[in-house]
């Protein structure tokens, strides 16, 4: 080869070369050439960048300089295969910066030879902590939304616990209201018969306010004070009194007399003072009369007890508040139970309350479900049949409830754990484990109380710690 040849093949070269370096130098990965005593032959610009040294400090280092101390042993076995003449399709690694800040990176690792003797190794890294760190957000997005989804299931089911006993409570006296107003219809139509008749009877005036007097006479009071029995007693003597009266279905009339406090004297005195076809309508008068009295009593126990119930709700849920106000706690504390007391029906409440604590700022509804949470299992606890004592006092600048069960006890090693997610004592299939976990969040997160728990058999007791005085 001629002299100008040569030198046109070696400008070839050199130029080959720059380009690419430059090209080395613009990838977007990490690329590094060491030297089998792990020392840098070069690096590109994008491993300066990430891993914040000059060129001129790259010549001081070795690989391990740059390998993370959680990753140096399994990066050591790496370098090992390498030199061994083996290449890394694949590697995952953490690196360090010079500032010491951990950088997880993957790729691959080849050889470079001269003969059969290796030289140098190069690798080809990207780093993962965007996608790491996307990945671990997406992982947490999805805990949060599985949490999300068992706490929306755990509320639904325990609305749905709280709304079959509600239920149950107000159909109790819906029932009663309707088969009380269906009597007294039939009440007021009998009464209006028996009247009509007496008065084609020609009653007198006088007549009339003594069947007031009687339909009301005070001895009905005292009715309810007989035994079943001597109840029983009474109403069969009417009823052969009637008969021998010769009074005309006389055995339907003998409760609802016997009811209103007639005798068999009161009846007799009755029979002897007014004309034997006017008996009958007025014995009738005087049942229907009863009859309705009841009827009202009825309607109007039942329908205070709706609205007592339906009251409960709204102080339960605060529909009828803004989201955020000053509550006093026995009040939450009444509602709940009187939602629960289809559950508690046989369970006995013990109250000790300070009715001296002051009111305290709450959150919405939320700290019903404290309450509701704690007592249900509580009446769990002892098995729908035991002893539930709920006492309010104030410790300094908190105000302390505990609700006390006489059940078996938490066991010693589960009691570290009862406010964990998840985890319950419950049988499979009869708990989520989040009622506890949803208390503890309401109570400390939400109002910055405190909440503790501590067990024995015969005594376990819930003691929340609300903050007094405090409004944000």
């Amino acid at each position: 080869m001629s002299e100008p040849d040569q030198s046109e093949a070696i400008l070839q070269l050199v130029e080959s070369e720059q380009r690419y370096r430059a090209t080395i130098d613009n990838a977007h990965d990490m690329i590094q050439s060491v030297r089998p005593d792990g020392t840098f032959e070069f690096v590109n610009q994008s491993w300066l960048d990430t891993l914040g040294y000059t060129r001129e400090e790259v010549a001081g280092l070795d690989i391990w300089d740059i390998i993370d101390e959680s990753s140096l042993e399994h990066c050591q076995l790496y370098f090992s295969k390498v030199m061994s003449g083996e290449s890394l399709p694949y590697m995952d690694a953490v690196f360090k910066t010079k500032a010491g800040d951990p950088v997880p990176v993957e790729g691959s690792v080849t050889n470079r030879y001269i003969g059969d003797t290796i030289i140098a190794t190069h690798g080809f890294f990207r780093n993962i902590s965007e996608r790491l760190h996307a990945e671990e957000l997406e992982r947490q997005n999805a805990v949060l939304v599985r949490d999300e989804r068992a706490r929306y299931l755990e509320k639904m089911a325990a609305l749905g616990k709280l709304s079959a006993g509600l239920a149950h409570e107000l159909n109790n006296p819906a029932a009663a209201v309707g088969r009380a107003s269906a009597r007294l219809a039939e009440a007021l139509a009998q009464r209006d018969e028996a009247l009509m008749t007496l008065v084609s009877h020609g009653v007198t005036s006088e007549q009339c306010h003594r069947l007031v007097s009687l339909a009301a006479a005070p001895a009905a009071a005292s009715v309810a004070q007989l035994d079943p029995l001597e109840r029983d007693r009474r109403e069969s003597d009417i009823e052969e009194l009637l008969d021998e009266l010769e009074v005309p279905q006389g055995w339907t009339l003998a409760a609802g007399l016997a009811q209103a406090g007639q005798t068999v004297d009161s009846i007799r005195r009755l029979a002897e003072d007014i004309p034997a076809a006017d008996l009958g309508p007025t014995l009738k008068w005087i049942d229907a009369t009863t009859a309705t009295t009841e009827s009202v009593e009825v309607i109007t126990r039942g329908s205070r007890r709706i609205s007592e119930l339906v009251q409960a709700v709204k102080v339960y849920t605060h529909m009828d508040r803004a989201a955020k106000q000053h509550v006093d706690l026995h009040d939450g504390i009444e509602s709940t139970l009187t939602i629960l007391q289809h559950p508690l029906r046989d369970v006995t409440v013990t109250r000790d309350f300070d009715r001296s604590l002051p009111q305290i700022w709450v959150h919405g509804n939320t700290l019903n479900q404290v309450w509701t949470n704690i007592i249900d299992n509580a009446a769990a606890a002892t098995s729908g049949t035991g002893t539930i004592t709920i006492r309010t006092r104030r410790d300094g600048e908190r105000a302390v409830v505990e609700i006390q069960d006489d059940g078996p006890g938490i066991a010693e090693e589960d009691l570290h754990r009862i406010f964990e997610p998840f985890f319950t004592t419950k049988p499979q299939g009869q708990g989520t484990g989040l009622g506890l976990d949803t208390v503890w969040r309401i109570v400390t997160e939400e109002h910055g109380g405190t909440i503790d728990v501590e067990s024995r058999p015969g005594r376990t007791v819930f003691r929340v710690g609300l903050p007094l005085n405090q409004q944000s």
